[in-house]
């Protein structure tokens, strides 16, 4: 294939300011650089675009099926999610250090990981003696067979630093599988320590969680939605409107106006 012609980089253009009766003069010439690659082609290309800047682009059927190759945009199916039924022991703090002072072994803190089915939590015991064992027993069948998961020991800074002795506190992590078909699991922790044994089983009634229950309102069908008349909607527009323009007018001036004043604190803040 031949090579395309080169063309120069430095083109003369007359000046468009002379007049049409004079020739032009080599001293009235424009110069005009342009860019070409090494064979004479523009190094630039202009699209103009016919959407909005605030429109994504139009693609074509054809764009969008080498981009996709196939794969459909279907939702993934995923299982039933997992509840906690109780409160985090620690939560409330004074509560959680009067159980622990009391009882030597307390549940701190779980989480459930649904993507990999597993249960995290953390147990705090009462430094007692050096030589501790800490497990977890769980049942997911009302205790006609139960497990027992044995916990590791957590260090924090101050067992690197003070003696060992002087540590009023230890921390031991666990790990519970969540089986698939289960919809109910419980659990208790025991601490044992210098051949006496500590229970915390969340006052007698176990640590429970449990497969959430799917919202009555739930459609399979993603077109269907919950229909309110708009006269409802509009009802309830004007009375949160009024509302707040009530809160507003009882305070004078407006800087003295603080929206934390009306926070709930019943519940502990995360």
């Amino acid at each position: 294939m031949p090579a395309s012609p080169r063309r120069p980089c430095l083109v003369i253009r007359p000046d468009d300011s002379s007049s049409d009766e004079d020739p032009p003069s080599p001293t009235r010439l424009k110069k005009k650089v342009v860019f070409a690659d090494d064979h004479g082609r523009p190094l630039t290309q202009v699209r103009i675009m016919t959407e909005p800047s605030n429109v994504p682009p139009l693609w074509s059927h054809k764009f969008l099926a080498e981009v996709t190759q196939g794969m459909s945009a279907e939702p993934v199916a995923h299982g039933e999610p997992w509840e906690i039924t109780f409160q985090q022991p620690a939560s409330s703090y004074i509560e959680f250090r009067k159980k622990l002072d009391q009882e030597k072994v307390t549940l701190e803190n779980v989480i459930v990981k649904e993507n990999e089915e597993i249960l995290l939590g953390t147990i705090k015991v009462s430094n007692l003696a050096f030589h501790k064992e800490v497990f977890v027993r769980s049942t997911t069948n009302g205790w006609k067979t139960s497990e027992d998961i044995f916990c590791k020991f957590v260090p924090n800074a101050s067992t690197n630093t003070v003696s060992a002795a002087y540590v009023l506190y230890d921390t031991f992590s666990f790990k519970l599988t969540l089986p698939p078909k289960s919809r109910r699991i419980e659990f208790c922790v025991c601490y044992k320590c210098e051949g006496k044994e500590y229970w915390d089983n969340n006052g007698g009634l176990n640590y429970v969680i449990v497969k959430k229950v799917q919202n009555k309102f739930h459609r399979s069908n993603s077109d269907e939605f919950l229909s309110v008349k708009s006269s409802e909607v509009e009802k309830m527009h004007r009375t949160s409107s009024f509302d707040v323009i009530q809160t507003i007018n009882k305070v004078d001036p407006w800087s003295e106006f603080a929206c934390w004043n009306h926070v709930d604190t019943s519940n502990p803040y995360w």
